[in-house]
């Protein structure tokens, strides 16, 4: 395995990637029990900070997370780890950045009091470059038997750090030599891809699942909603099954890392031509050009 490259910076303190510590009566580590946001930079700038702050916030009040620390100090010690990351590899490379708050250390046991503070962690990493003719090709992906959580057990909404929901599915999605999973909440509606977001195109319209099918509300998703309607495009956020899948134009998902995939094939049968269509194509240069405006609009 290669080495990694990245820092990490824990409760303030920045250590290499492979010698960072969290004790191991960290509840995050024993349940689960914390919040976590992906993101990436953009022409060395993190892209849709501010949002993915407020959403961290969301799921720390969803978890009754009482955080000492304002939006402004979090995204202050980003910024600073991201720093200290171009100054120990001497570049300025876009990189990976993922939050993680736990519920801190404590004894064994739910009770809150259990963990006097929190735990906060900022990762800055090499960001792993999707390679070109993976967009040029597309995803094959798996519609599996996995139903993704109900919002009444564990809420889709919210970003947890209990992620075996969506690892089971992957490990069933790989199973089929697909390269993804896509979901079905517990009345057979599409959800979501186990780390991104869902759109059909179907005679020129876009339809996405609507957020009562139980997803992620997704900063990307939403950004993506936003260009589509600009170019002219109408979307409908409705429920969706596999029938809409199948008889599917075109189909593509968005993330904050991979901003819109093509998705050629589900099941091993093609979707559409079996190749990324038309609308896709155009979409996914004017999704870039949103990402470049966003940018100019915080940071310059």
């Amino acid at each position: 395995m290669a080495k990694l490259k990245g820092i990490i910076n824990v409760n303030g303190r920045i250590e290499a990637i492979d010698q960072a510590k969290v004790p191991v009566m960290d509840h995050g580590f024993l349940y689960g029990d914390s919040i976590y946001e992906t993101s990436r930079t953009f022409q060395g700038f993190p892209f849709q900070l501010q949002e993915h702050i407020r959403r961290l916030f969301h799921s720390a009040a969803y978890l009754k997370l009482n955080l000492p620390w304002t939006p402004e100090m979090i995204m202050d010690r980003i910024l600073k780890t991201q720093l200290h990351y171009w100054k120990k590899y001497k570049n300025k490379e876009d990189v990976y950045i993922r939050v993680i708050i736990s519920r801190g250390f404590g004894d064994i046991g739910f009770d809150l009091h259990l963990c006097p503070s929190p735990t906060l962690i900022i990762i800055v990493k090499e960001l792993t470059p999707i390679p070109p003719e993976r967009y040029q090709t597309g995803l094959h992906i798996a519609l599996v038997k996995t139903i993704r959580n109900h919002p009444k057990a564990l809420d889709p909404n919210v970003k947890t750090g209990n992620y075996l929901n969506n690892i089971l599915a992957y490990l069933e999605a790989k199973h089929e030599k697909a390269e993804d999973a896509l979901l079905e909440n517990d009345k057979g509606q599409l959800t979501e891809c186990t780390r991104s977001n869902l759109f059909l195109i179907k005679d020129g319209k876009l339809h996405t699942p609507s957020l009562d099918s139980g997803i992620l509300r997704g900063l990307t998703r939403e950004l993506v909603i936003q260009t589509a309607k600009e170019q002219g495009f109408d979307v409908l956020e409705n429920h969706l099954t596999a029938e809409d899948l199948f008889s599917a134009d075109e189909c593509f998902i968005c993330s904050s890392l991979q901003a819109i995939m093509p998705v050629t094939r589900c099941n091993h049968k093609a979707i559409g031509t079996g190749r990324p269509g038309p609308i896709t194509t155009n979409l996914m240069g004017h999704f870039k050009k949103a990402m470049t405006k966003h940018i100019a609009e915080v940071f310059c």
